[in-house]
């Protein structure tokens, strides 16, 4: 099997690029290569970092000035198109434990039916960031309202993708992507997996899309433009959609106990078919 790992690197995350070029030199399995796509780098920062020689793949997209979304969707069609099997995929500010590669790649081994598999979330000091995550997942039902799957935890069974749904996927063009890409998947190709040993090392910080606090307006937002952008496709979430704009987030109790994921503290009442 061919396996590359992927990530997009920009200017803003430079902080981290040593300690994430570490962690892929510390993989045990060394059987894979690395596609790094640049999002905003100038050519002169890319030579000073000496970016070209420490990739196999170097994808520019900083003349395009693409956004979020578009960065993953042009690593994905690359990754694609040079023929790999597997798209291990971490962000430009994370780390990860050595044994990431190898476990995902056994894990495809094993079972290539899974559209994506997925790892846990720990802090730098060993916490877990994501508790309780199920071992399968089968509907976007499970992510429809709070989040635990991300481009950073994941990696994607490229020979379940078409170019026809790759196509499609500028429509969730926003900053929550990932969301938008996971849910996409499976509603439309296959269920995901998860996998033990592949843990991402999580950096929590405010330039984060979901940031350190939990901002129930900032929540609100987002899932107003992720349910509509889901909504051109699915009655389920155009009903979640309709139902959203019709809450008041002033009475939402953000007091009580979350089930500890990425936007959850507005949870709706879901009993809609999907």
């Amino acid at each position: 099997m061919k396996a590359v790992l992927g990530t997009v690197i920009y200017k803003q995350a430079e902080v981290f690029l040593k300690d994430l070029l570490t962690s892929v030199d510390n993989q045990q399995d060394k059987d894979f290569d690395l596609l790094i796509t640049n999002d905003n780098y100038t050519d002169e920062d890319i030579e000073r970092l000496d970016i070209k020689n420490k990739c196999d793949y170097y994808l520019n997209l900083r003349p395009l000035g693409c956004t979020i979304a578009q960065t993953r969707i042009e690593m994905i069609k690359k990754a694609k198109a040079l023929g790999y099997d597997l798209l291990v995929v971490c962000d430009a500010d994370d780390t990860f434990v050595p044994t990431r590669i190898g476990a995902f790649k056994e894990a495809y081994q094993l079972d290539k039916s899974y559209a994506f598999y997925y790892n846990g979330l720990v802090t730098e000091d060993g916490k877990t960031v994501l508790e309780n995550m199920p071992k399968t997942v089968d509907s976007a039902r499970l992510i429809s309202q709070s989040n635990f799957i991300g481009m950073g935890t994941t990696a994607i069974n490229l020979h379940m993708l078409t170019d026809d749904f790759i196509a499609t996927l500028s429509e969730g063009d926003c900053p929550v992507f990932d969301w938008y890409f996971f849910t996409r998947l499976l509603m439309d190709i296959g269920p995901g997996k998860l996998v033990d040993n592949a843990d991402t090392i999580y950096r929590i910080h405010d330039s984060n899309q979901v940031g350190t606090s939990h901002n129930v307006e900032q929540e609100y937002q987002v899932k107003l433009t992720h349910y509509k952008n889901l909504a051109k496709r699915y009655p389920y979430f155009e009903r979640l959609y309709q139902d959203l704009q019709k809450l008041d987030i002033d009475s939402i109790d953000t007091s009580h106990d979350r089930n500890g994921y990425w936007w959850s503290n507005i949870l709706m009442e879901d009993s809609y078919e999907i």
